[in-house]
């Protein structure tokens, strides 16, 4: 487990309030263009903090400095799958994302909170490991790299862009994914690590949904922020 050197050093304040939009199972395309416009907006002035949650169909994504994707099988076989692969302006290398999987990108204007990107970035995982031990799971941090594990095995990734000092992207948490869909690739670029889920560390299967109200409440406590639930799923992923 971390130490006190690694856990984020938050600044307590009554102005930190994220706007949380649940949105359901999504295309990653229709999320990453809604994260671009929200992050444009937060960095004109113009925008709230924002926490968007959901869950992706099946896509491998890559990191900006990972252009060429990192596969245990040959491109065909991915589109065999009918999984899309997108480039994406965020730190990490290649990671898969699917239907049990959470999926939390903070918009959030870091000056504003008072909070720098490296505690930012211990703060997702802190939030993450706060998740997993309410499922009775230790969750660390590794020197292999950024994320969260479990029994050594790799549970949730973490990458970011920042533009301006407002944040976009953010944490993946094996849920109850299909974990098969993890043999295709070499999770974060490296062809040795194990990944898991929360459903395989317990023996039964766990619902995002369940996960979801847990990663709000930690996200809260963590960043001593408070949330505002958004009604309007829909079209805030169509831009309409």
């Amino acid at each position: 487990m971390a130490d006190d050197r690694e856990r984020p050093r938050m600044i307590a304040t009554n102005q930190r309030v994220v706007h949380v939009y649940e949105l359901g199972t999504t295309n990653y395309e229709d999320v990453h263009r809604l994260q671009r416009r929200l992050q444009a907006q937060r960095r004109d002035g113009a925008g709230v903090d924002s926490l968007l949650v959901t869950e992706h169909r099946p896509v491998l994504t890559l990191g900006r400095s990972h252009p060429e994707p990192s596969l245990r099988v040959g491109a065909d076989v991915i589109a065999n799958y009918g999984i899309k692969v997108h480039q994406t302006e965020r730190g990490g290398d290649i990671t898969y994302h699917g239907p049990g999987q959470l999926v939390a990108y903070g918009i959030i204007d870091l000056r504003a909170w008072e909070c720098s990107l490296m505690d930012y970035v211990s703060g997702l995982e802190e939030t993450a490991i706060g998740v997993l031990g309410d499922w009775g799971v230790r969750g660390e941090r590794s020197a292999r790299g950024r994320g969260v594990w479990a029994r050594g095995k790799k549970i949730a990734a973490l990458g970011i862009n920042v533009r301006r000092w407002v944040t976009m992207h953010g944490i993946a948490l094996n849920v109850d994914p299909d974990m098969s869909h993890f043999d295709l690739i070499n999770p974060c670029g490296m062809a040795d690590i194990e990944v898991t889920s929360l459903s395989h560390e317990i023996g039964k299967q766990v619902l995002v949904e369940a996960v979801t109200e847990s990663f709000i409440f930690h996200f809260k406590r963590v960043f001593e922020c408070g949330a505002e639930t958004v009604d309007m799923t829909k079209r805030a992923v169509s831009g309409n």
